[in-house]
């Protein structure tokens, strides 16, 4: 089965001390055919490092936790230029704005994928955004 892991889930399982860290990180050890969007590795180092959370990692400490759960567990998955521009120019009218062309993205690499399961911990946001795959948009 092909599951694909939006940030949300990947920034959860690698933190204790998020509120739903047990779910995500079991799901993430126990997955056999997991994908990720590569822009997924800046994201995770972002949250690690940024101080959103209610701890700030070094950077080193963040990428090795990211090469070790994210790199090193999962297939990335990119888009090309032109499959990003497409992304851009239905954005509006896919009702995505600011921050959201990042669940756009990342919908699209698990559509290019063809996940089985999509996890987030945005599932409203992800349904907003990709109706016809709500029944694959699963919260841990």
């Amino acid at each position: 089965m092909i599951e694909f892991f939006d940030t949300t889930v990947l920034v959860a399982a690698m933190v204790e001390d998020e509120a739903r860290h047990e779910d995500c990180a079991q799901i993430l050890e126990s997955v056999r055919d997991g994908h990720a969007g590569a822009h997924s590795l800046a994201e995770c180092f972002a949250t690690l490092t940024g101080g959103r959370l209610k701890i700030q990692l070094a950077p080193g400490e963040a990428a090795s936790l990211i090469r070790h759960n994210v790199h090193d567990r999962l297939t990335l998955v990119t888009l090309s230029a032109p499959e990003q521009m497409k992304l851009v120019e239905m954005a509006g009218p896919a009702g995505a704005r600011g921050g959201a062309i990042y669940d756009l993205l990342l919908m699209a690499c698990a559509r290019k994928v063809k996940a089985e399961k999509i996890y987030t911990l945005n599932r409203r946001h992800f349904i907003a955004l990709a109706p016809d795959l709500a029944e694959r948009i699963l919260s841990p």
